[in-house]
């Protein structure tokens, strides 16, 4: 007899998102899900994890539910909840008519019920409109309120005479730490090859201390609204089957049954995670449902679709208008030029229209005369910074609040104007229990102080995370005796100061336009493009780093262009394939992370690793390395691009 497919809270949020998305991830050996299924790592760079067991504290005489398949889970909560009549439990197991709930924690008293979901999410106590002023429910709350009546319906069910209260239980960001080391209370240890988190032995005073820092917030008045409206998901007809009760009962009874549920290319599709190559084994649940809708071939949805137009807000427009091709939608776009470069109504039509003759230089746009008035007033040497951050939900230090930016690692490249670039130094603070901020600003002024040469940042992320370093200083009772000198550090390269940095993505988005790039201008985008049509590129980077280069963690024999098939190899692959070559043939384990930072994907996750995790001074020192190799290329990667610009700018 087969195993019973239960519709969990998470196959709930799934559907909510694409009701054919059960279909593609009841069968995880067909369909290839690209999202990596990491849970673990991403609630530990949330934080969910340490605040999931502080919230336990609050509750003593709490029972964990230890089983994790349905059925055991089933029956151990049955059990604990028929020997006692007022009980409290973490992760109990409820069903009801193919719905499957495990609660964070569950309170029973007499005839009343509690059911709290803890959030790794902050809350802002002293926001009157957290939840939502102008609509009832907020966008970014309404999943987290979805999913918890969700819950609070199965639970009704499986006890209908009780009363059953909803809550959430949250940081409050209004909250500040009373004590100092809260943050490091609770740790991550390998149990029977199991991720588990444990709490020192003095997380109970400190949670005790800190009881205020985790609010429990009444949500029932949020749940009433989900159960007395239609559900609003991709496919929904806002009828009587649309709601809750009804459309949950559907929904489970096709993913227990391993029926597709059809649903027409919706806006949502574009960040699908169903996806597989054309030469992989699995199959690709996007490319399954365009084709079966659009009638497109495979080959025409890779040459692109509207859901590939940068920044346009009317892609479902289109496609209920039954326009699916990007080509399709040149009559689409409203052009308005820009005095100043590029609009970005001009990128959306070269993105559907391609590059007129008279402007392409070679596969791409560039534009060189705004390029020179930019330039004119930059001066050498030319510094450039990437900054890696986090933020984390337990505060450091007393008077400090949860969710704190955290700036843990910086890189700096210098340009000097005859070409010749230095890797100049870079910092990671990243020892468990260190507030690394103003040891960072620190760092920072040091690398930038030795001159007043331009420096270059890739969007905003840098200037936010100064200003809001210094609103740090500015703020907290432990602040270094170089406060004064720190913030006017911050100022001087910060909001319009003599020598703010320049944004080299906004240069992107007004000058530069690559096919290949589909209108995006992250820096992993604009790299690859760049060194494919960059003739001092190839010539210079196909060298040694010993030619005309300095770095601080890659030997001087590793070569930055490369190539496949003629093509250039991003260099971002190349760094992924230089960490798994670094630890072949050796006794070390390359773990999943240390790829995902090769691939830019994990830097908050391995900084939270090494918080938190115990593990082994090997591992420590892989994940320190692959950190600093993977930001050491983001600062050399802006270096490329605007090497190729200025050599542009020139021919």
């Amino acid at each position: 007899m087969r195993m019973r497919h239960y519709l969990t809270k998470s196959r709930f949020k799934l559907a909510m998102e694409c009701p054919t998305k059960l279909y593609f991830t009841g069968q995880p050996e067909i369909y290839k899900n690209v999202k990596g299924e990491n849970e673990f790592l991403e609630s530990l760079a949330e934080g969910g994890f340490q605040v999931g067991k502080m919230a336990t504290l609050l509750f003593p005489d709490g029972i964990e539910i230890h089983a994790r398949k349905n059925q055991e889970a089933l029956d151990e909560t049955n059990q604990l909840l028929s020997t006692n009549e007022d009980i409290v439990l973490f992760e109990p197991a409820f069903a009801f008519e193919g719905l499957l709930v495990r609660v964070d924690i569950f309170v029973r008293m007499g005839s009343s019920i509690e059911l709290i979901e803890v959030k790794a999410k902050s809350y802002d106590s002293e926001d009157p409109n957290f939840f939502g002023n102008r609509t009832p429910i907020k966008s970014g709350i309404l999943p987290y309120v979805e999913d918890i009546a969700f819950q609070k319906h199965v639970v009704s069910r499986t006890f209908p005479k009780a009363d059953v209260k909803a809550f959430f239980m949250m940081p409050d960001k209004a909250v500040t730490s009373k004590t100092d080391g809260l943050n490091q209370c609770f740790r991550i240890n390998n149990i029977n090859g199991l991720k588990a988190v444990e709490a020192i032995s003095l997380a109970g005073e400190q949670v005790k201390a800190n009881f205020s820092m985790l609010k429990k917030i009444p949500v029932d008045k949020y749940t009433d609204i989900i159960m007395e409206n239609p559900l609003d998901y991709p496919g929904s007809k806002l009828s009587s089957d649309d709601y809750l009760p009804q459309r949950s009962a559907i929904w489970a009874s096709k993913y227990n049954d391993n029926i597709k549920i059809k649903t027409q290319p919706h806006k949502g599709c574009k960040d699908c995670e169903f996806r597989a190559q054309n030469d992989e084994s699995y199959k690709s649940g996007y490319h399954e449902c365009f084709e079966q809708f659009t009638k497109l071939s495979r080959e025409e949805i890779d040459r692109g679709t509207v859901l590939d137009i940068w920044r346009y807000r009317k892609k479902e427009e289109l496609m209920d208008a039954g326009i699916f091709k990007i080509t399709d939608a040149k009559n689409s776009i409203d052009v308005k030029p820009n005095d100043e470069g590029l609009s970005f109504t001009e990128r959306q039509m070269l993105q559907i229209a391609g590059i007129p003759n008279e402007e392409d230089k070679g596969g791409f746009y560039f534009d060189a005369n705004y390029f020179k008035s930019l330039k004119s007033e930059w001066a050498y040497p030319f510094h450039f910074i990437d900054f890696e951050t986090c933020t984390v939900a337990l505060p450091f230090f007393k008077g400090m609040r949860p969710y704190e930016s955290i700036a843990f690692q910086f890189s700096h490249h210098v340009m000097h104007e005859n070409g010749e670039v230095e890797h100049k130094n870079q910092a990671l603070i990243a020892e468990p229990g260190q507030f690394p901020n103003f040891d960072f600003i620190r760092e920072l002024k040091k690398s930038l102080s030795t001159d007043a040469g331009t420096i270059f940042r890739w969007a905003a992320h840098e200037n936010t995370i100064l200003n809001q370093i210094k609103e740090q200083l500015l703020s907290h009772t432990q602040v270094p005796a170089d406060k004064a000198n720190l913030i006017r550090f911050i100022e001087s390269i910060t909001n319009d100061a003599d020598r703010s940095m320049v944004d080299l993505n906004d240069i992107a988005v007004r000058c530069y336009f690559h096919p290949e790039t589909q209108g995006r201008t992250s820096i992993k985008k604009i790299l690859p493009a760049v060194l494919k049509t960059s003739k001092l590129l190839k010539d210079e980077y196909s060298k040694p780093i010993s030619n005309n280069l300095s770095s601080l963690n890659f030997p001087e024999t590793f070569v930055w262009f490369q190539e496949s098939n003629g093509d250039a190899i991003d260099p971002y692959e190349l760094l992924k394939r230089y960490a798994i070559d670094l630890f072949s043939g050796t006794s070390s384990n390359l773990s999943h992370e240390n790829l995902l930072i090769a691939e830019g994907g994990a830097a908050a996750m391995a900084y939270a690793r090494l918080q938190f995790e115990d593990i082994g001074t090997q591992e420590r020192n892989n994940i320190t390395d692959a950190l600093l190799r993977y930001c050491e290329l983001d600062t050399l990667a802006m270096v490329m691009i605007l090497r190729a610009w200025l050599d542009w700018c020139e021919s």
